[in-house]
């Protein structure tokens, strides 16, 4: 009996980490350099089996001749003085599948289809290498910290239980199994049917990712022999029935794994793992499988009254939704959603029952054939409508801003070199005569002949509107140069600003820095300007 404290080859025996159907694991570790590994010990009651002392190096062997990083490493073999059979293989510090399942039921989609694919990678390698594992389920699947990935998979346990595929019809599922859990059987392996090949793995990883994205098995029973025949007679529930969020890609991969005909399945794992890597594009290049029931009455463990009040609770937080300022009705909705009490119990019993989402994906469909849209066409006079409506408004607004700009743009009326003037009065009145003024005054002189007024009129007279000005920036790089106007008058050095009249002539700017070249710009200022210069 091996125990804590004894050695065994060049390792010391720390703990026991677990016992299986097989054998017992215990942690070892190196007493020099200190590595710690996983010391699997045969039964002694089964040592005696010289077939499945030799299936058990075998094994060992064509795990460790694999070379995939997803497959437990196997670092020796050998038989201690006692008798005991061993293989010392990686101590994984991490946790099973089966108890990341126990704790959150059901995993993400997305989560669920990168543990699935690291597990094909790892069972399409052993498969390449001749090796059929035949007892896959959440027990064998470890999951690591590793390479910056929180679910690193590494698979356990290969080939044991093909040993005993004719060797005895004992089966055990509590403290092990010898030709498979029974929940994770093929149909093939449940009838014994001979010969059972990699496909029954394919069968098995399809009610593993089943297990995970739903949070229940597709086949369990009060005992194994009505798990048995469920696993050979019956359909699979659908999986969107279970879980609504699961798109309708994930769900044909999942019933493809779990045909019944084998030849209905994936062919090779390797198949099935690009398929999980990428469900629409497997949707679009395989045809539909239907082959599923609906979810039973009961198989969801939640009654119709349960299914009721969570309605009403749904309708009445919508209505609060609707009316924030209906505090009753809110303080309603919040004593049925987390207050204590029967509604508490109802949210928990309904979490093995979501309610169906609106569908946001168009996935459920074969493949568009080549010269047709995946699509109906869309009309497009209503966008072409919306866009010249848009359009007009936009030019009205940018005409009515423009015209109120004219207008409101002041102007001077220069004198008029003779200008015409008008008499009031009670008597004759002599026309005064116009007084001179300047053309930035504009204003015009009035004299009295008798007691008559005379007022210059400024019919003879020519209006000109003042000339707008707009900002011009001028900048150089580098900065620092000197700026002249085509009279070569300095301006100021760059980054310089200037106030220029706006003008559709062109104007001639030279910018001269020492240790550059003299460079002309020629502008049109039209508007608001910021220029930059390169100078070489």
């Amino acid at each position: 009996m091996i125990a804590a404290g004894q050695s065994i080859g060049n390792y010391r025996i720390l703990s026991k980490i677990g016992t299986g159907g097989m054998g017992a694991v215990f942690l070892a570790e190196h007493p020099l350099i200190g590595k710690r590994v996983a010391l699997k010990v045969i039964h002694r009651e089964l040592s005696s089996n010289k077939e499945v002392v030799q299936r058990f190096f075998q094994e060992a062997r064509a795990c460790n001749q694999i070379g995939n990083e997803h497959i437990v490493e196997i670092h020796d073999f050998g038989v201690t003085p006692d008798g005991d059979h061993f293989y010392i293989m990686e101590y994984l510090d991490g946790k099973t599948l089966a108890s990341l399942l126990a704790k959150h039921t059901a995993l993400d989609v997305m989560r669920s289809l990168h543990i699935g694919g690291q597990i094909a990678s790892a069972l399409s390698a052993a498969h390449i290498a001749g090796i059929i594992p035949r007892d896959l389920k959440p027990d064998n699947i470890m999951l690591l910290k590793l390479l910056g990935d929180p679910d690193f998979v590494k698979v356990l346990d290969f080939g044991l239980a093909k040993v005993f595929a004719a060797g005895t019809s004992a089966v055990k599922t509590a403290a092990g199994v010898l030709l498979g859990t029974p929940q994770y059987m093929s149909p093939e392996a449940c009838e014994s049917k001979a010969p059972v090949d990699h496909r029954t793995d394919i069968y098995a990883l399809g009610v593993l990712l089943f297990q995970m994205m739903t949070g229940v098995l597709p086949f369990d029973g009060e005992s194994m022999g009505e798990v048995l025949v469920k696993q050979v007679t019956a359909l699979p529930p659908a999986p969107r029935g279970l879980n609504p969020n699961i798109p309708p890609s994930v769900e044909q991969i999942l019933l493809r794994c779990l045909a019944k005909p084998v030849n209905n399945r994936f062919q090779s794992m390797l198949a099935l793992r690009e398929a999980l890597h990428d469900p629409e594009a497997y949707l679009r290049g395989s045809p539909p499988i239907a082959p599923a029931r609906s979810v039973g009455p009961g198989e969801a463990k939640v009654d119709a009254k349960t299914v009721m009040a969570h309605a009403a609770m749904l309708e009445a937080q919508k209505q609060a939704a609707q009316n924030p300022g209906d505090s009753h009705l809110a303080a309603t909705v919040i004593g049925m959603s987390y207050g204590d009490g029967p509604p508490r119990a109802v949210n928990e019993a309904l979490r093995e029952l979501v309610l169906p989402n609106v569908p946001t994906n168009n996935t459920m469909r074969i493949g568009t054939p080549y010269g047709h849209t995946s699509r109906p066409p869309r009309k497009m006079w209503p966008f072409v409508l919306v866009f010249g409506l848009i359009l007009g408004l936009v030019g009205g607004a940018f005409a009515v801003a423009w015209v109120g700009s004219k207008e409101s743009m002041p102007t001077v009326t220069a004198p008029s070199a003779s200008g015409s003037a008008s008499a009031t009065g009670s008597g004759n009145a002599k026309p005064g005569s116009a007084a001179s003024g300047s053309a930035g005054s504009g204003s015009a002189g009035s004299g009295s002949a008798g007691s008559g007024t005379a007022v210059g009129s400024g019919s003879g007279s020519a209006s000109a509107p003042i000339q707008a000005s707009a900002k011009l920036v001028l900048e150089s790089t580098p900065t620092g140069a000197s700026v002249f106007d085509a009279t070569g008058k300095l301006l100021g050095k760059t980054r310089l600003e200037l106030d220029w009249p706006v003008s559709a002539a062109p104007v001639t700017f030279e910018l001269r820095l020492v240790g550059y070249k003299k460079k002309l710009k020629q502008l049109v200022v039209d508007g608001e300007m910021n220029v930059g210069v390169d100078l070489e």
